[in-house]
């Protein structure tokens, strides 16, 4: 009763909050005193001399050419592809910009990146371990290596993302939109690094502002984690055409797993120029993060006369399933490099670069720990990894206006090319040859006097060349334009581990359709497909190292978007088809990866973001998800869910602030029950719902503008399982998690 009464009030939350952005009765030309304040806007001059706005909202400052939401949460532009920045109204699928004042106000010690990312409602966390990246969009898994750097593919992997330090802003595209983008490059993890069906995530890194930043941070959180943060931006020359943005980190100790640690160290520069014809912007850096424990996977393996079908309840999400020595590392250091030249009014011609190196080692139990019906752990492994990646891609292309007639059409064509190669060297073993024991709530056991191995460097496991080409036109004619593109995609996959080579070529086409009836309102549909190349599988399985065939993902949408008195709101209806490629529990216990025809996600979202009230922000929303399996084998399994996605969930984040110094924050995170698939049994992930709490303080010490914060994750403690999209694995929950800072304006 009490679980189904906490449900109700957050979906009951959840509704009020979205139904005030269509309720809004005050047009978008009427502003009260109060938003007058937390809005003003002034022209200034670049160092072009052309015109710049800057925006200020709730003692956040806004600049250059970036329009912000009353809030400050939200941007109204966003980036597509070689379409460059467009605004949200204009894109013909569901879109949203994360600025970094939502990064620092939802930030998690744990998983900072994903925490923030949970803000849109179609993503939803596949893993709450500090030792992983992976999270959901529109049902499909997503990773680290899915991700865009300042429009550059595949530059991180399935344990690394950007800092949040050190982004500007988050672009997320619900689509397929690789039409758009350029090829993809392929890491290890979820997926193979291909570009998924559910859409596009673009990270774009700060840069040196108008405005000296001199800022200092320092963090507190979990069990003993301290971190901190140093940021500068200057600018420089006769007119400040040149800029310098310098972010740096320091973060070590536990986290509020107990027996969990994270260690992290990087530099970032970013370097810009903009003279009167041209933009370039160079962000490069260092980065070396360890993580030692937070083991979080899990996979059920109820034995063969197992008489239930009900998932054990998850345990005190306090537990440590580590062994003294587990660990994940990766170093490295990557750079991207981006140039625009106007050739005159109307044409200019572009160039991005980018290259990634990194190395590291894994000694963990495998990718999940299984267990059976009564908690006991079963049949699993050791596994030990030193790998080794290293990713380069170019892109140069050409934009420009033509006009025929009554139409106007914004055109782009563009180049690439991506190199990729991946060493490692894996093994999955037993401790000393015994088998490892313990019980989901008693905690792993491992043999006594366990010693890591040392078996060497890794060795070549694969290379990898794509080519593409792209041509996209966008035509305007009155209240109406039409996206038209298509990518042509030419990719080369070589195997050193005796899986298959091979040579793909494939169209992908892009298009949509928006009407805006008036400038506030806009109806849309739109069609996008992409393409992942075949998927190497990992030494966890029975069939490690053969290579899966190349999938190829197509999503319709149509929505609505209407912006109204600082609130923007979209509602959309997507289709979206994926191949079925899942782990299939063996009767001895072990996992082959498998192809078995197709899912289908077909879904409604709502988003919701901006000034709901005077005093009031809000983002988030709700999704809908019927998510079916289609075509398999001999039609067994036709209809069946597909595994691990939940058909609700939902997200709510408010601030409050009840004055220029204060921010109260809250956030409300549902998720329905889900299903998956285990000895032929359906089985029950229970539905859960967590809270957040926080509040912000802005005030000033000797003249220096300082704004203090706290922050706790699951309020409640709550112990809860969670899937993950188009997966036999689920997750546990973190435990409830602090975090106070201090962030000084020097």
């Amino acid at each position: 009763m009490l679980k189904s009464k906490k449900k109700a009030l957050a979906l009951a939350v959840l509704c009020a909050v979205s139904s005030m952005g269509f309720m809004s009765y005050a047009s978008a030309e009427e502003v009260t005193d109060a938003d007058s304040k937390a809005q003003s806007v002034s022209t200034q001059a670049d160092g072009s001399g052309e015109a710049v706005q800057t925006h200020q909202l709730a003692g956040i400052t806004v600049e250059g050419d970036k329009d912000v939401l009353p809030g400050g949460m939200v941007n109204t532009k966003a980036k597509l592809g070689i379409l460059g920045d467009k605004s949200i109204m204009d894109i013909p699928y569901s879109e949203m910009s994360m600025t970094a004042k939502q990064l620092e106000t939802f930030d998690d010690p744990s998983q900072p990146l994903q925490n923030v990312l949970l803000n849109n409602p179609s993503i939803r966390l596949a893993s709450s371990s500090p030792m992983y990246t992976d999270f959901s969009m529109r049902g499909v898994n997503m990773n680290g290596n899915h991700m865009m750097l300042n429009g550059i593919p595949s530059l991180f992997y399935q344990f690394t993302t950007p800092p949040t330090h050190v982004i500007d802003r988050i672009d997320i595209t619900s689509g397929p939109n690789a039409g758009v983008n350029g090829v993809s490059m392929s890491n290890n993890g979820t997926d193979s690094g291909a570009t998924p069906a559910p859409g596009t995530i673009n990270i774009i890194t700060k840069r040196a502002t108008d405005e000296p930043i001199t800022r200092y941070t320092q963090t507190f959180s979990g069990r003993g984690s301290k971190g901190e943060f140093i940021d500068i931006g200057r600018r420089f020359g006769n007119n400040g055409e040149w800029g310098l943005r310098v972010n740096a980190e320091y973060m070590d100790g536990s986290l509020s797993l107990p027996g969990a640690e994270k260690e992290e160290k990087n530099i970032f520069i970013n370097l810009d120029h903009r003279g009167e014809k041209s933009t370039t912007d160079l962000f490069a850096g260092h980065f070396d993060l360890r993580v030692n424990g937070g083991q979080r996977w899990f996979n059920y393996t109820p034995s063969s006369n197992a008489k239930t079908n009900s998932l054990p309840s998850a345990p005190d999400s306090k537990n440590n399933y580590d062994f003294d020595g587990t660990t994940k590392y990766v170093h490295g250091y990557l750079m991207t490099l981006n140039h625009e030249q106007k050739m005159d009014d109307d044409w200019a011609w572009f160039a991005n670069f980018g290259h990634s190196r990194r190395s590291g080692n894994k000694d963990n139990q495998g990718s999940a720990i299984k267990f059976d019906e009564n908690g006991n752990f079963v049949g699993n492994t050791f596994n030990q990894q030193n790998e080794e990646g290293k990713n380069t891609y170019a892109q140069i292309g050409i934009k420009g206006k033509v006009e025929t007639g009554a139409v106007i059409h914004n055109l782009s064509f563009a180049v690439d090319r991506s190199w990729a190669k991946y060493w490692n060297k894996n093994q999955n073993y037993k401790p000393n040859g015994e088998e490892i024991l313990g019980n989901l709530y008693d905690g792993i056991i491992f043999p006594d006097n366990y010693q890591l191995q040392n078996f060497g460097d890794g060795t070549p496991q694969w290379e990898e060349t794509n080519v593409g080409v792209t041509v996209a036109d966008t035509l305007e004619y009155g209240k109406a334009s039409l996206l038209l593109a298509a990518s042509r995609k030419h990719e080369h996959f070589e195997s050193f581990t005796g899986g298959k080579n091979f040579t793909n070529d494939n169209v992908l086409p892009t298009y949509g359709l928006t009407y805006k009836p008036v400038d506030n309102l806009a109806l849309y549909a739109g069609h996008t497909e992409s393409f992942s190349r075949g998927y190497v599988v990992s030494g966890s399985y029975t069939n490690s190292g053969v290579t899966m065939e190349p999938v190829k993902s197509k999503q319709n949408e149509i929505g609505v978007k209407y912006e109204n008195a600082g609130v923007l709101t979209t509602f959309s209806y997507f289709d979206i088809d994926q191949a079925n490629r899942f782990a299939e529990n063996n009767p001895d216990g072990s996992q082959t990866y498998v192809d078995d025809g197709k899912n289908s996600y077909k879904g409604l979202e709502l988003t919701v973001n901006g000034k709901i009230a005077d005093k009031w922000t809000a983002t988030g929303g709700l999704m809908y998800i019927d998510a079916e399996r289609e075509k398999t084998a001999n039609g067994t399994k036709d209809g069946y869910y597909v595994n691990g996605v939940a058909k609700w969930s939902g997200v709510m984040g408010l601030v409050y602030e009840p004055d220029e110094n204060w921010d109260i924050i809250g956030r409300a995170v549902w998720s329905d029950k889900a299903y998956f698939e285990a000895s032929n049994q359906k089985i029950e992930i229970p539905s859960y719902v967590t809270f957040d709490l926080g509040v912000s303080y802005k005030t000033k010490i000797n003249s220096v503008p300082v704004k203090l914060s706290a922050m706790c994750y699951n309020v409640a403690d709550k112990d809860y399982w969670y899937g993950r999209g188009g997966s036999t694995t689920f997750g546990l929950s973190m435990p409830r998690t602090f975090m106070l800072s201090a962030q000084f304006d020097i």
